[in-house]
């Protein structure tokens, strides 16, 4: 499935927003 490069849908949103969150949790736990 290819998808247009400025179009970004809820569902990849909220993907990255998850991606994003799960990252700076665990540098917060790292320090």
């Amino acid at each position: 499935m290819k998808r247009a490069r400025r179009f970004f849908s809820p569902e990849f949103k909220a993907e990255t927003v998850k991606l994003i969150q799960e990252r700076a949790y665990s540098i917060a736990q790292a320090c």
